[in-house]
Order: structure tokens, then sequence, then C-alpha cells
């Protein structure tokens, strides 16, 4: 017979998680299915095999055009060489988690599901006050799933800013071309590219349309890669500060008379001890799927980041017509990897105020064995939960300034090497 908590958890399972739907759906439309109990693998293959042919058209037509235009400037094919870095990540990202894809699976389904907190055996106690406690688990557990939604339904909308920019652009400026300035009336492709074509007498292979889709579809690959794995490590990694959350709540009522009577302390400590542990376990798979992905990540943004500030003082020069596309641009690449760092950020503030809990409770007056398992999590929880950056250095607020510094000595080096 499932425990309180256990129940609780599964009517949390049922509730509806946006944040989490469109998370999905974004992995499953580039063929890596990170939910198999919910929507079948049957196709992914043949999706992914689809995806990465039209990716590497477009990078091909990209790169085409920045060879073309190489000796021109830097101005004409900056924009070519943002959109290349974006779908190359974007398949980078792809191959990635469909090799991680079981262990993805896992992390979502233990995160749904509440696999963490089941069969901790708190429930089984002689506690006196069980519904009190309950309550207390169940709106940190809802708080913090509300807080998911809002952090990744807010990315969301920001990537689908640029996507919107780069799909209706040619249509507006059909618009304005044929019927304002009454110039030309001829539909210009999505951005600069190149795409190859054989001339077959009056026909072209691929026609004009195809070529023209082809790109257009270049925008909404590079949002299911950013949108989607991008938002996956905000739901996990929220979701294990709310899993610390509720440690903390647990150890810092440990010795609580109200909630937990002296001769089921130790039996309590010991649940708090199994959840420390698991959640510690969730952590660890956490790091081993995103590590060497936000390292590609971090080099990449930085290399955007000093393009964009490129761009924009270019932009400054010409005019402020493409000002705020640019500017929508910018503050997507840069909420993408603020993403990293905050997210990362708030499980090692969690776990630093967890040492503190431990230490905080009025052990010094407890039994022997107690104060034997408090001396031991003290140990344990003395080095923090961190997320590593490829193994060199851990994603935090000061790494997230320093990446920021970077971009801007490359963007400074690359305007003084463009000036001479």
């Amino acid at each position: 017979m499932q425990d309180l908590l256990d129940q609780e958890l599964d009517r949390i399972d049922k509730l509806p998680k946006l944040g989490l739907q469109w998370v999905e759906y974004s992995a499953y439309a580039l063929g890596v299915n990170i939910a198999p109990r919910k929507r079948s693998s049957k196709y992914c293959r043949l999706t992914r095999s689809v995806v990465v042919i039209v990716n590497l058209s477009i990078i091909y037509s990209l790169v085409a055009f920045i060879m073309e235009n190489y000796h021109v400037s830097f101005e004409t094919y900056v924009e070519a060489v943002l959109l290349t870095f974006q779908l190359s990540v974007g398949v980078v990202k792809m191959f990635h988690f469909q090799s991680f894809v079981d262990s993805c699976s896992q992390l979502v389904y233990s995160t749904e599901a509440g696999e963490v907190l089941k069969s901790l055996g708190l429930f089984d106690l002689d506690l006196p006050k069980k519904q009190d406690l309950l309550k207390s688990l169940r709106l940190i557990l809802l708080n913090n799933w509300l807080i998911i939604d809002r952090q990744v339904m807010f990315f969301f909308k920001i990537v689908t800013m640029p996507v919107l920019y780069y799909t209706l652009r040619p249509y507006f400026q059909y618009i304005f071309d044929c019927y304002i300035v009454k110039d030309t009336c001829v539909m210009t492709l999505t951005y600069p590219a190149i795409v190859p074509y054989v001339q077959l007498g009056k026909y072209e292979f691929p026609s004009y349309v195809i070529r023209f889709f082809l790109l257009q579809s270049g925008p909404l690959w590079c949002f299911f890669a950013v949108f989607g794995f991008n938002s996956l490590f905000v739901v996990l990694t929220r979701y294990e500060s709310g899993l610390i959350k509720v440690l903390r709540f647990l150890v810092q009522n440990s010795t609580s008379d109200l909630l937990v009577p002296k001769d089921q302390r130790v039996k309590y400590l010991r649940c708090c001890v199994r959840l420390f542990s698991r959640i510690k376990s969730h952590h660890n798979q956490v790091e081993n799927v995103f590590k060497y992905v936000i390292l590609v990540q971090c080099c990449v943004s930085s290399i955007l980041i000093c393009m964009l500030l490129y761009k924009i003082s270019t932009v400054l020069e010409v005019g402020w017509v493409w000002m705020g596309m640019i500017m929508v641009y910018f503050v997507t690449i840069t909420l993408e990897i603020s993403l990293y760092n905050l997210s990362a950020q708030k499980v090692e503030t969690q776990s630093e105020l967890l040492f503190q809990d431990w230490y905080n409770c009025n052990w010094y007056n407890e039994s022997k064995e107690f104060k034997f398992m408090i001396k031991m999590m003290l140990l344990f929880t003395r080095k923090t939960f961190v997320l590593s950056v490829g193994g060199f250095t851990n994603l935090s607020h000061k790494f997230l300034v320093q990446v920021f510094r970077l971009s801007a000595n490359f963007f400074l080096l690359l305007r003084n090497m463009n000036n001479k």
C-alpha cells in the first residue's frame, strides 16, 4: 500500500506541466524522444535523418555565401556566420542528447513522477501530524513546478521573437518593395545564403520555392534546439533545487517536538539521509548529461555575443532600422547562456543552505546515533552541489560574468582588427 507522500506525488504527476510539455515536444521535433512513456519512438530515426539533411543543406548554403563575400567586408556576412554557428550547435546538441537519450528519459520520468521522493519510508513512521507535514511538502513541490513553468515559458517567448522575425521578414520585405516603394515585386530569401541548384532549360532544380522554404525552416530548427535542450536543463536543475528545499524543510524539523517525537527522530533522520543520497545521484546524472555540451554552448555563445556586439556597432553607424531585431537576438543569446549559470547557481545556493541546516538543528540534545548521523552529513554536505563546464570550471554567477567579459574582449579585438 502506498504511503501518503507517494499518493500525493502520483496526483502531482497527473497535473499539467506546460513548460515540461513544450520541452518534450521540442526535443521530439528533432527526433529525440525524452518521454517514451507518453509517445512512441517509431519515427524518431527518420525524423533525425531529415533534420540532419535539412540542417546540413542550410549550413552549406550559409558557408557558400560566406565564402562568396569573404573579401567584401565582415559586415556583409556576419549574419550568415551567426546563423551557421547556431545551426551547427543545434546539430551537435541533437546528436549529443540522442546518445544520452536513455539518461534523459530516465531523468524526465524521475522528475515528473517524483521518483526521488517515493518510498522514503517517512510516512511509515509514527508521526503525530502527518497531514501537516504532507501539506508543507505539497506546497513546496507545487510552488517549485509553478516556478519551472514560468521560467520555461518566459524563455519560450524570448526565443520565439527572432524565429518570427526571420520567418516573417521576407513577406514584409515583399510588401514594402511591391506596394510601398513600388520598385520591385520579388520575394527575397529569409536570410543571406546561396542555395545550390541545377538549371535545366527554363526550370531550376530545386525550384526557388523549395529553396525559399528550405531556408524558412532554419529558424525553426534553431528554436527546437535552443529552447528544447536548454529548457530541459532548467527543468532538471530547478527540480533538483526544489528537492533540496524539501530536504532542508525535513532537516529543520528533525528535532521539532510537534512533528517528530523523540523516539522517532533517528528513523526520521535516516529518511533524510536516504533522500540526500538520492538527490546526489540525481545531481550526478544531470552533470553527466550536460557538462560537455555546456562547454560547447559557452564557447559558441561567447563568439555569438562578440559578433552581435560587432553587428550592433555597425548598425549604430548605419541606422536604427535593424536595431530591434539585433537586440532581440542579443537578448536571446545572453539569456541562453545565463539560464545555465543561474539555474546551477540556484542548486549550489540551496546546497550551501542545506549544510547550515544540518548544523543548526538541535542535534546536541539528541542521542548518540542521531549525533553520529549529523556529523557524517556535515562531512558529506561540506562539498556543495556544483555543475561543471566540461570539468574545467563550475557554472555560477562568477563564470557568467567571465563569459561576458571574454566576449567583450573579443569584440574589441575584432573591431580593432577591422579598423586596421
